[in-house]
């Protein structure tokens, strides 16, 4: 039965492993930021946590401005600008800018391999999301 049980416990850990989304980490953002400034080399491994952190704070950023849309139209300014000073939103949205400009270079000189240039691609749906929701606010 122990047998069984590791099994199942080593099958949930790869499944999450290989789903590619671990969900927003902070230390992960920083560690890559670290990285971005020091111009270190990146790896594929790099632009792949870089991809789903941002897929992940696009997300966040999303979902918090779509709750706005529900605030009365002569209150959503301020609620909107209280959001922006929000230490999480700010910490958030710095990262999503240092990612997505090492991503966007790497980009442009040809340095994501397929995968990654393709789910790199993937992240311009969220970013026009993000974009329409911001330009309404």
């Amino acid at each position: 039965m122990k047998s069984v049980a590791a099994i199942l416990a080593v099958l949930a850990v790869a499944s999450v492993s290989c789903s590619g989304r671990h969900g927003y980490d902070p230390a992960t953002c920083e560690e890559l930021s670290i990285k971005i400034e020091r111009h270190d080399s990146l790896t594929q491994t790099d632009y792949s946590a870089m991809i789903d952190q941002n897929e992940q704070i696009l997300r966040y950023l999303i979902e918090e401005s779509e709750r706005l849309q529900d605030t009365p139209d002569d209150e959503r300014y301020a609620a909107f600008r209280e959001l922006l000073a929000e230490p999480v939103y700010r910490e958030r949205f710095s990262y999503l800018f240092t990612l997505g400009s090492a991503l966007y270079q790497a980009d442009e000189l040809g340095l994501l391999d397929r995968s990654n240039a393709r789910a790199y691609r993937r992240l311009d749906e969220y970013n026009a999301r993000f974009a329409a929701i911001s330009d309404r606010m």
